[in-house]
């Protein structure tokens, strides 16, 4: 497979470089109030993740570009994005007019596989920008994430956290990083999302099935990481980023360079360093052991030509992350600023190679994505010289996309995807939770896209098969006493799954105010090698998991009903959901023990989750120096065999925001001021054998500006989260049965510097 891959690439590529027309776009920019010419805006081109912004004159050029239609957008802080779609074969000049605003419901999205408007899209994607997330005082990037309205995060302390999406979480939620799935022992309650916000211009979250695209795992929902923009043509640039935090006595410092010659050459290399001690909780009591750190290095080097671009990336991420023994927490307390890894701690490594390449072939693309993933994983309980827990987990993909454009109006997607996965034991390891396994993912899928007008249609069919081998035989396992379910006396199992999923939805916007949007998908998620084969204690979490092998996979359908309206003043929307989940799996405690460890099963039974969100923006034209907004995010889930409720789902949650934005001053500029509220209901709908959680209040500020120091812009934040001190339990916390309580206030100081 990997030689057809590598031939169809070389193929393409030969096919792609004979062709000679280079096409550009340029035009200029101007305030649409006043007429005067727009310096330093934005102007981009998703597809290609090349831009430039505006000179003094607010004039552009974008060049190298292929003869088929792009997406442009146009962006600058206190006005309205603007997107064009154009074919700079046939217009290479676009002169527009920005219209200032406090707000902007519209931006490019890229995560349901076709570059379109997020208002244009039928599947319900959210974005958060990078300057989003810097103003938020969170210690972890999902922590920062759990804001969106319809998502929120399971944790184990601050620096160990995943997604949660509409209720679901653990192995239905998929990571994706630069283009390609990045799984590294999400099964674990215990094992964070493990990716960082370093050198990433923001993160898009698709709210739904989104299997169609991204295969197994992404039946809840996706969480898609997106890197930094490259360097314009002929530049070099630069940062140096640096927090600091209060609560944890954190700080972080990440820096990178990034360039491209005018020949087309692009490169860039990031670093980042994190460091905490343990937190305090609203009473001003220390956490012990939720103390981490982190470091992070990327790099990556790649070609812009007429033909498409190519790039090769490389990542390194190192944490190690304290756990807090919940049965006495007291005994880990030590002094406020002491931040040396204690017992038990974990310490995960990842190495992740990666390459995307887009070639363009007349108005048609050939876009392959191809990635290998070292992830170490050991858990370190008893002594820093032995591994309770040790996992090596190797993993191979590959995404084949063929874009054929059938009319200017209609567009198809054909591809294929391949996963190959292998899980080792550590041979000195002392405890063994999961057999040695492999999974071998494949699926072929095709995709149809029709604009026009009013109009978005979108519709595809899937295929998928995994093959899971569990191998247990070596002597490793002998000398424990592992066992398999079933207890073979090969000692080796072999699961297959396979099935068809399909998706089709509608947007329809008949004028500027109203946006309607329907989509019906269907998902499925096949158990992953804890669910299936776990069968021992697991170090950091105190229980004996045991899986089961009869287990079939996932299958969900969810119906989404969005209904937006907007004025100049405000704009208000609505999104509503059901999801109907056949042989949904969850966890939960027996009365059974192993030695002084409580047994805790997987279970499977049918469940149904329904809920929504609401938002309202409010923007008024006449005073645009203030604006707010609100949301309300709720779901609910039960089990459909006897209406019991599900375990892990969220409270409902209001939140609000007022924003003050201010005229430069004194050499200030853009200067802003805002207040953050989050209503945390009570959480009275427990699972079996799950507590009810009282809900709660957290107030939080920002305030932010930037200056010029000489001719070196200098951008600062201040962000303040839990400003009451409030002492509170999160329901999705894995601490909250021990009574151990969140963080308490935390203010952040951010600051960047650009060069």
């Amino acid at each position: 497979m990997k030689i057809i891959i590598l031939w169809v690439l070389v193929l393409a590529t030969s096919v792609a470089m004979a062709q000679n027309d280079s096409q550009s776009i340029s035009g200029k920019v101007v305030d649409k109030n006043t007429g005067e010419p727009m310096p330093g805006v934005s102007v981009f081109v998703p597809e290609l993740n090349r831009g430039t912004v505006t000179n003094n004159r607010g004039e552009y050029m974008i060049g190298s570009l292929p003869s088929r239609s792009i997406s442009i957008q146009f962006t600058y802080m206190g006005f309205a994005s603007f997107i064009a779609k154009v074919n700079p074969s046939q217009s290479r000049f676009l002169t527009l007019e920005m219209e200032e605003t406090t707000t902007s419901v519209d931006e490019i999205v890229v995560s349901a596989a076709y570059v379109m408007s997020r208002e244009s899209s039928p599947i319900s994607i959210e974005k958060i920008n990078r300057n989003d997330i810097l103003k938020s005082p969170a210690p972890s990037l999902m922590s920062a994430l759990a804001k969106t309205p319809g998502v929120s995060e399971v944790s184990l302390g601050p620096g160990i956290s995943k997604p949660v999406i509409r209720g679901l979480s653990f192995s239905r939620v998929l990571s994706v990083y630069q283009g390609a799935r990045f799984e590294n022992q999400q099964w674990g309650a215990d094992h964070g999302l493990g990716l960082t916000e370093t050198g990433l211009s923001g993160v898009e979250i698709i709210k739904g099935p989104a299997s169609i695209i991204y295969g197994s795992g992404a039946m809840a929902g996706v969480v898609n990481l997106l890197e930094d923009n490259d360097a314009s043509l002929g530049q070099t640039s630069g940062d140096i980023n640096m927090r600091a935090y209060s609560n944890s006595l954190g700080g972080r410092v990440e820096a990178g360079v990034k360039g491209a010659t005018d020949g087309g050459i692009i490169w860039s290399l990031r670093g980042a360093s994190e460091s905490h001690a343990d937190y305090l909780d609203g009473d001003g009591s220390p956490v012990g052991n939720t103390r981490f750190n982190t470091q992070n290095i990327k790099a990556g080097v790649g070609l812009q030509k007429k033909w498409g671009d190519t790039r090769i990336r490389y990542t390194y991420l190192k944490q190690r992350l304290g756990i807090l023994e919940e049965d006495e927490p007291e005994v880990l307390v030590t002094t406020r600023n002491d931040r040396e890894m204690q017992l038990p701690f974990q310490d995960v490594s990842d190495h992740f190679l990666n390459s995307e390449t887009n070639v363009f072939l007349g108005d048609d693309k050939l876009k392959v994505t191809m990635g290998y993933h070292w992830n170490f994983r050991e858990e370190i309980e008893e002594d820093v010289n032995e591994v309770d827990l040790g996992l090596r987990q190797q993993n191979f993909m590959y995404d084949l996309k063929y874009y054929k454009s059938i009319s200017n109006d209609l567009e198809a997607i054909f591809g294929i995807q391949g996963f190959y996965l292998q899980n080792i034991n550590y041979d000195r390891a002392q405890e063994f939770l999961i057999p040695d396994a492999t999974k071998d993912d494949r699926s072929i899928y095709g995709l149809l896209n029709y604009s026009k007008e009013h109009w978005v249609l979108q519709g595809g069919l899937r295929y998928d098969y995994r093959k899971v081998d569990a191998d247990a035989s070596a002597q490793k396992f002998l000398d424990y006493g592992f066992e398999l379910p079933g207890d073979p006396e090969s000692r080796r199992l072999s699961k297959s799954f396979d099935g068809i999923t399909a998706s089709g939805g509608a947007t329809f916007r008949p004028d500027d105010r109203w946006r309607f949007r329907l989509n019906v998908a269907s998902g499925f998620r096949a158990p992953d090698l804890a669910e299936l084969y776990s069968n021992g204690p697991h170090p950091g979490t105190s229980r004996f998991e045991s899986g089961n092998t009869s287990f079939e996979r996932e299958q969900n359908i969810q119906s989404d009903l969005g209904i937006r309206y907007k004025t100049n003043d405000f704009s208000l929307a609505l999104e509503g959901f059901y999801n109907h989940v056949n042989n949904y799996i969850f966890f939960a405690p027996t009365d059974e023990f192993v030695g002084d460890l409580t047994v805790w099963r997987f279970e499977q039974d049918n469940a149904r989750l329904y809920g929504g969100e609401a938002f309202l923006d409010l923007h008024p034209s006449r005073a645009r120096w203030i604006s707010g907004s609100t949301s309300y995010s709720m779901v609910i889930g039960r089990r459909r065999s006897d209406n019991t409720y599900l375990p892990y789902i969220p409270a409902f949650r209001w939140n609000q925001e007022v924003s003050f934005n201010f005229r430069d001053f004194s050499g200030f500029r853009t200067p802003y001021l805002s207040f953050l509220g989050s209503l945390v209901f009570d959480q009275n709908r427990p699972a079996l054998l799950e507590a009810a959680t009282p809900g709660y209040y957290l107030l939080g500020v920002n305030v932010g500006s930037s200056f010029n120091i000489g001719n070196q812009l200098i951008e600062t934040y201040i962000s303040g989260t839990n400003l009451l001190n409030v002492t509170y339990l999160d329901h999705m916390s894995l601490y909250r049965p021990f009574g151990i309580h969140q963080i308490g206030r935390n203010v952040a100081l951010n600051v960047k510097v650009s060069f």
